[in-house]
C-alpha cells in the first residue's frame, strides 16, 4: 500500500491529514500497536493530535474494516494492526506485544464443519495465541 488517500477513499472515509498520519504508522508498524503507542509515535513526528481523536479515527478504522483490533488478556488495552489483504493468524507475547504472523490457516476445516452444524454463514475470522516469546520467558 502506498498511497493512503486512495486506500482510504477505497474504503469510503475521508481523506484527513491525521488519517493519512495514523495509516502510515499502521502500515509501518512491525507489531500490534496501541492507541497510546500510535500518539507517542505522531508526537516524535512533531505532529499535536489527542488521544481522544485517535481512538475516534481508530474505531472509524475498525468499523470500515481497515484495521483488526485485539485485546491483550491481562491488561485490557486494545491493540490494532492493519488488517492486510492475506489472512493471517498471530503469536502475541504478553510482555513485549511482539507478534509472529503464522504461515496458513488451521480453522478452514473447523470453519466448514461450524458453518454445516449451525447453518451459519462464516465470513471472516480471527485467530491470536498469547503467550511468552523466547527473550521473555
Amino acid at each position: 500500500m502506498t498511497d493512503h488517500k486512495e486506500y482510504l477513499d477505497q474504503h469510503g472515509i475521508k481523506k484527513t491529514k491525521q488519517r493519512i498520519l495514523i495509516l502510515n504508522i499502521l502500515s509501518q508498524a512491525e507489531n500490534i500497536m496501541t492507541v497510546e503507542e500510535i500518539y507517542l509515535e505522531l508526537s516524535k513526528q512533531g505532529v499535536v493530535i489527542s488521544l481522544s481523536t485517535i481512538y475516534r479515527i481508530m474505531e472509524l478504522f475498525l468499523a470500515k474494516g481497515l484495521v483488526v483490533k485485539s485485546i491483550i488478556p491481562g491488561n485490557n488495552k486494545g491493540v490494532f494492526s492493519l488488517k492486510r489483504l492475506e489472512h493471517n493468524h498471530h503469536l502475541i507475547c504478553l510482555k513485549c506485544k511482539k507478534t509472529v504472523a503464522l504461515k496458513g490457516c488451521p480453522l478452514t476445516e473447523f470453519e466448514r464443519n461450524v458453518e454445516q452444524q449451525t447453518e451459519f454463514n462464516i465470513v471472516d475470522h480471527n485467530l491470536e495465541l498469547y503467550g511468552y516469546c523466547n527473550k521473555c520467558k
